[in-house]
């Protein structure tokens, strides 16, 4: 009977070690856990500020982007008004004389005529269009629909320069 008590005794001491282990292994498994959880708070909260300086600088740089777009608009508002300003005649000046009837010269072949252009003329001639373009690019319109309304408004011509710089001013 000894040697029953004794394996009984043993068994106990063991069930009770075994015991022992499972609630240390579970009070270290809800440690874990619980780390865990406190390290993914930590995580989400940085990322989230990460968001929120990312959405700033993004919004900063949008803002500077359209005070851009806005000062090359006024600046091009200005031209156009100083090209006006110097199409119009002036009070006092003498009106240009009207051409003598000369012999009629013949006209070049239509091959021969250069194609419009939208180069600037010598008082700022593009400066309209370039103005309208301008304000179509800020308000998102793509280069084919800008110059699809310029050729709308001033008729054709090659705008491939004027399109390009006013594209790309509206970009930055």
């Amino acid at each position: 009977m000894n040697s029953e008590r004794d394996a009984e005794d043993l068994a106990a001491k063991a069930a009770e070690a075994v015991r022992r282990v499972v609630t240390e292994a579970e009070d270290r498994a809800a440690e874990i856990v619980r780390e865990a959880e406190a390290e993914a708070v930590t995580i989400r909260e940085q990322a989230e500020a990460d968001a929120k300086q990312i959405r700033d600088r993004g919004e900063a740089d949008a803002r500077g982007q359209i005070e851009a777009a806005k000062r090359a608009l006024d600046e091009l508002g200005g031209t156009l008004v100083a090209a006006a300003t110097e199409a119009i005649p002036k009070p006092g000046t003498p009106e240009p004389e009207p051409a003598r009837e000369a012999e009629p010269e013949p006209e070049p072949a239509p091959e021969a005529q250069p194609a419009p252009t939208s180069e600037p003329a010598a008082n700022g001639g593009d400066a309209a269009e370039r103005l309208v373009a301008m304000r179509l690019a800020v308000e998102g319109k793509d280069q084919a629909a800008i110059e699809a309304e310029l050729i709308e408004k001033f008729g054709p011509g090659d705008r491939s320069d004027l399109l390009r710089d006013v594209v790309a001013r509206a970009a930055r």
